[in-house]
């Protein structure tokens, strides 16, 4: 298994594995399977890089790393859309996606890296956790499927290797902007 980055010929595969975790009620975007247009109109509005797992040919997983655009959060990076198709699950392919979007992430200069994930995504917590987040905190109910509410977990992981000449306020009312 290897990761690498989106070709436009993974899309075929692309869309097996969107529907097929749409399918399952996954956390991806979608309250029904999408088409694969709508699953076009999904990846392009990505804004992100997207990167996949690849198993003798097959696409089995993938994850995106979006940049923050604005100038103070410059150094702040999100995962986003991490899953693995149904039939791929538990063979490292969502691991390899994930430390693959680390360490891009890293080597970009991402001083923060976030992601959000479900509640009852215990499977993905834990996935994220080896990967070394920490739950930041989490929105109650915030995710509505239908009648449903989950949670939305908050998690990061800090990639700082060197602290030094970094002033560090953060909550104190002290620095700019400070009140």
């Amino acid at each position: 298994m290897h990761v690498r980055t989106y070709l436009d010929s993974d899309r075929d595969g692309l869309v097996a594995l969107v529907q097929a975790v749409a399918e399952l009620g996954g956390a991806v975007g979608f309250l029904a399977v999408p088409t694969p247009e709508e699953v076009d109109v999904w990846r392009e509005a990505l804004r992100a890089e997207l990167l996949v797992a690849v198993d003798d040919g097959r696409l089995v997983a993938c994850g995106a790393l979006k940049r923050m655009a604005a100038p103070v959060l410059r150094g702040m990076g999100e995962v986003t859309k991490v899953m693995t198709h149904p039939a791929s699950r538990g063979r490292g392919a969502g691991r390899a996606v994930v430390s693959a979007l680390v360490e891009r992430a890293r080597a970009e200069g991402v001083e923060l890296l976030t992601l959000e994930c479900r509640g009852n995504n215990h499977g993905a917590m834990r996935l994220y956790a080896a990967a070394g987040f920490v739950v930041t905190g989490r929105r109650p109910d915030a995710i509505a499927v239908g009648d449903d509410r989950f949670d939305q977990v908050l998690m990061h992981c800090d990639l700082r290797t060197g602290t030094a000449g970094l002033r560090r306020f953060g909550s104190r009312r002290a620095g700019l902007g400070s009140s």
